[in-house]
């Protein structure tokens, strides 16, 4: 991945201050600035940027692809450079002594603090910074987001934000380079105040992970907007900073490594072209318009992680890989409450296997609400995460993430509780579980343990099916129940003769009597051998006596062992 400048383009920059001493104190920083960035470009290692005249994205004078993950092929920092940022951050030091007010000088020694992996002296100059508050406050914002502490990064820039005058935060909330299609023709319709809410929403929903304090995702695009006022004006490796190059940083990011294309011929002078590497992997958090507008009943393919050409891209510190976590999902009603199972089966992901892994189950109504299970262990066997909240719509986050490896993994969609009555039956999800060797689980506590990590079962083997029935009389007789299991896609003319039924449909029927009115839980195990493996639904109907019939459905899939 990197960037490749395709022509040079100038700006004028900075502010002018009264004191000539102040002029000429600003006037050396700016210029041992220039001189550093200089000597960066002709000292970068060399290695062909893989330009081959085609962009992933063309932005401006920019050239832009992604290439996947190549942080560990960074050459070491030459020499010289280091000793040139040595250099720079003294002569910043001096300027900032003799001019503690000045916001430039400020953020240049945050910039090449954090560039030279010297954290806690940035924090330490954003703590003393006594340029206008909200400046400061944004530069503490930005080295504790660099630091990975994006619960303070998300307060410190809501209160900068906040002691910005109006017109300065409606430029830094501006989510316009990020928007594409109908999603951007709409944003570009609202007024500054209009926005909010649509901003708002589209950070809830760009949220990498709900089980982390802090919206990362939204922190680094503040962060991002930082660097890009620090770099206002002032040279970059790439050359003089440009409207294009502010575009390329707010959409991806600041790059971390450069290296310079070798030069053509040792006779020929020329400007060398310079690529820029930025963090990876990096992944398209950021949600379709689908999901913006009805979270309730997003799908998961709201949320395309590895879009090819994506319009913005995030690389967490905590994400080495980034991947769908498979799991199946079933809601329990309890009064006014709802239940949400959800079993993930991390035992054969060969990223997950064996390690330590945090498992968390996230209910998020709204951007304001949100519920969340935990649960750790070592994933050797599939762990269900239960989870209570309102029975309301809400959009499920199922999250796995192994701290050590930096693996992740998620499954996002929206969830609509169906609806109920209390003067009316109603039947739950269905929940898969392996059933033991001795007897069936009689309550939903008992199937947790042995719950199934996926909607994806082997022939081999039997799968128990558990729901439960909320209403029914235990005085109104027996209750007529049946479970079919059935393969989806079977063709017309088998279906109408019969050919193959056996091994693709099974179907039971029996009466029952309930026990409860509350709650009248059941489970049963299907044989799965002989079935053909395929696509299949599994349907019970729980018919009261004179009341309508009650129905629940899942799709699973059958699979060769």
């Amino acid at each position: 991945m990197g960037f490749l400048p395709l022509l040079a383009l100038g700006l004028a920059g900075g502010s002018q201050l009264a004191a000539p001493d102040s002029v000429a104190v600003l006037k050396a920083a700016r210029g041992a600035q220039a001189a550093f960035e200089s000597t960066r470009r002709l000292s970068l290692p060399e290695r062909p940027g893989g330009w081959s005249g085609i962009c992933g994205q063309r932005i401006g004078r920019i050239c832009y692809w992604y290439e996947g993950d190549d942080n560990d092929s960074a050459p070491p920092e030459p020499a010289r450079i280091r000793e040139a940022r040595a250099r720079l951050l003294a002569t910043l030091e001096e300027a900032g002594a003799a001019l503690p007010g000045d916001e430039w000088i400020a953020g240049q020694r945050v910039r090449y603090l954090l560039e030279d992996s010297q954290p806690g002296p940035a924090a330490r100059v954003a703590e003393q910074c006594r340029a206008v508050a909200w400046w400061c406050e944004a530069l503490a914002g930005l080295v504790r987001h660099v630091t990975g502490d994006f619960a303070a990064a998300d307060s410190t820039f809501a209160v900068a934000l906040a002691d910005m005058p109006a017109d300065e935060r409606c430029r830094w909330s501006d989510l316009s380079p990020l928007l594409e299609g109908e999603l951007a023709e709409r944003y570009r319709r609202l007024d500054c105040d209009g926005r909010s809410g649509f901003e708002a929403r589209w950070w809830w929903l760009a949220q990498p992970l709900y089980s982390l304090t802090g919206n990362d995702r939204r922190t680094e695009h503040f962060a991002r907007v930082v660097m890009a006022r620090i770099h206002e004006g002032r040279r970059t490796p790439f050359g003089y900073w440009a409207d294009d190059l502010r575009d390329l940083m707010l959409r991806y990011g600041w790059p971390t490594w450069w290296t310079r294309d070798p030069a053509v011929s040792p006779l020929i002078e020329s400007e060398p072209r310079i690529t820029g590497h930025d963090p990876s992997p990096a992944f398209h958090f950021t949600p379709a318009a689908r999901a913006l507008d009805d979270p309730a009943n997003a799908r998961p393919d709201d949320w395309s992680l590895d879009t090819p050409q994506a319009r913005e891209r995030y690389a967490p510190s905590y994400a080495a890989s980034f991947t769908y976590l498979e799991h199946q999902e079933a809601l329990f009603r309890r009064g006014d409450s709802c239940l949400v199972v959800a079993a993930p089966d991390l035992s054969g992901d060969t990223l997950f296997a064996q390690r330590a892994v945090r498992v968390a189950l996230a209910l998020a109504a709204d951007e304001r609400t949100l519920v969340t299970a935990r649960d750790s262990g070592v994933a050797t066997r599939p762990r269900a995460v239960v989870a209570a909240a309102p029975c309301r719509p809400f959009v499920l986050s199922l999250e796995a993430v192994a701290p050590r490896d930096r693996h992740v993994a998620r499954a996002r969609y929206g969830v609509t509780p169906r609806r109920r009555t209390l003067a009316h039956p109603a039947i739950s999800d269905l929940l898969l579980f392996d059933p033991p060797p001795d007897s069936l689980p009689a309550t939903l506590d008992a199937v947790l343990p042995c719950a199934h990590g996926s909607t994806r079962v082997p022939t081999d083997r039997k799968l128990g099916v558990f729901w439960e029935v909320y209403g029914v009389d235990p005085a109104g007789g027996a209750v007529a129940v049946s479970l079919t299991l059935a393969r989806q896609g079977t063709g017309l003319l088998r279906r109408v003769l019969g050919l193959g039924r056996p091994r693709h449909e099974v179907r039971l029927e029996w009466q029952d009597v309930t026990q409860d009115s509350a709650v009248a839980p059941r489970a049963l195990a299907i044989d799965l051998a002989g079935l053909t493996p395929g696509r299949y639904v599994i349907e019970v109907n729980v018919t009261p006596p004179g009341a309508r019939t009650l129905a629940t459905r899942r799709e699973i899939r059958i699979e060769r062992p």
